[in-house]
This record gives structure tokens, sequence and C-alpha cells, in this order.
């Protein structure tokens, strides 16, 4: 096989499984919105299906890169990039579970959901599309629309801790367990936009063979 072609359906198989973490993203942004179709089984179905994504994708680089026949150094740092990048994907669709079912027992047991976790949720579905496209097209001219949506992520993470450590010790026992739920949740969420974040300056690093400063 031409080692372009390769290349190609390594980036196929990438697509793929951002297209299943972006669905996941997806469902749980529904569930935190307290959408009655949301479905966290479908959430931790497709759960099973990544992490198996992830690997075959990883044994597919690594495959190409044991053969090293003619591999342009951009080819090298694709598939070492690749690896890397369905490694985060899949590691956003595990804290996208945990928060799946954080929304569905608040909605469950009746507890209002903050509207900045939908809100951070919705954020960082749009940074996986946009990781996704930047890997597929070396769009590294997305790269900063990309941090600065994870710098709104961050925000609104602070903001929700703050506000819920406030009166964290005036609710009773059963809304102080859930909004110390909610704490993870918010922890989880920035994690995930740190991640599409990590995605995007290690495309940069593909594309450009040299690494992105980001100004704090």
């Amino acid at each position: 096989m031409v080692k372009t072609e390769a290349i190609t359906l390594v980036k196929e198989d990438v697509l793929g499984l951002g297209q299943l973490v972006g669905r996941t993203v997806s469902e749980t942004t529904r569930l935190l919105e307290k959408d009655a179709q949301a479905n966290l089984t479908f959430v931790e179905e497709q759960e099973e299906l990544i992490n198996r994504s992830c690997q075959e994708i990883e044994e597919r680089c690594l495959a190409l890169l044991i053969e090293r026949e003619a591999l342009a150094p951009q080819d090298v740092r694709t598939l070492l990039g690749a690896t890397v990048i369905a490694a985060k994907f899949e590691r956003i669709a595990d804290h996208a579970v945990r928060v799946a079912k954080m929304a569905y027992w608040a909605a469950e047991d009746k507890i209002e959901i903050p509207p900045e976790l939908p809100e951070m949720a919705g954020v960082v579905q749009h940074m996986v599309q946009d990781a996704l496209l930047c890997f597929l097209s070396d769009a590294v001219d997305k790269v900063q629309g990309i941090v600065q949506r994870d710098n709104r992520v961050d925000y609104l993470h602070d903001s929700l801790c703050k506000r819920l450590l406030s009166d964290l010790g005036g609710q009773d026992q059963a809304q102080a367990q859930m909004r110390a739920q909610f704490l993870f949740c918010s922890r989880f969420l920035e994690r995930m936009g740190d991640a599409c974040t990590s995605i995007a300056k290690r495309v940069y690093f593909i594309v450009t063979a040299e690494r992105l400063k980001v100004d704090p």
C-alpha cells in the first residue's frame, strides 16, 4: 500500500473515533439539559466502541512505524500524533460518561443542574468538532480558536466552583452530596476542554514541527 494511502486511512480511523466521541459529548450535553429523549445507555455503549477504536488506531500506527519505509518526517509526526490524539479522544469520552451518569442521577432525584454545566458541555462539543477538523485538514489556523474556547470552559469551571463551594454547608445532606458531584462534573468537563486543546497543539506540531506557545 502506498504510504500516503496508509496515512489517509489512519486519518479516516481518527475521524470515525472523533465522531463517536462527538456523539457521546452531544448526548451528555442533552442529559445535562434534562432532555427527556437523552439516553444514558447510548453513552455507555459508545464507550466500548471508542475504546476498541482507540486500540485499533494505535495498532495500525505502530505497524506503519515499524515498517518505516519511505516515511516523510510529517508522516512520522502524523502517526505518532494519531496515537496521542486517539488516546485524548478516548479520555474525553471517559469523562463524558461520568458526567452523563451524574446528570442522569440528578434528573432522577429532581435536583436542579447548574446552568454552567450544560454550557460547558456545549462549548466542549464544539471544541471536539474543531479539534477533529483541525487534524483531518491540517487546519492550524483553527488552533487558537480552540484555545480561546478552552479559556471559556476554564472561566465557567472556576465560577461554578466558587458558587457551589460558597454555600455547600447550607444544604441538606442529599443536596450537598449532589453539589459535590456537580463539582466533579465541572472538573471532568474542564479536563475535556484541556484534552481538546492538547489535540490542537499536537496538530500544530504535526504540521509545523514546532511547539505552539500559548500566551497565559
